[in-house]
C-alpha cells in the first residue's frame, strides 16, 4: 500500500509543478492541472483507509 500512496503523492507533485508553470495556450474549460493534483494528493492521503475496508 505505501507505494500506491507514494506514486499518488509523485503524481501530485508533478502536476502541480506543471500548473505553476506559464503555458502559452491556457483553456478556461476543462479539468486544471491543479485540480487533479489535489484529487491525486488527496486519494493518496486516504489510501490507508482503503486498505483498512478492503
Amino acid at each position: 500500500m505505501a507505494v500506491f500512496q507514494a506514486l499518488f503523492y509523485l503524481i501530485a507533485i508533478v502536476l502541480l509543478v506543471f500548473a505553476a508553470l506559464p503555458h502559452a495556450s491556457r483553456r478556461a474549460r476543462g479539468v486544471s492541472f491543479a485540480l487533479l493534483a489535489a484529487a491525486s494528493a488527496l486519494t493518496a492521503f486516504v489510501a490507508p483507509t482503503f486498505d483498512a475496508a478492503f
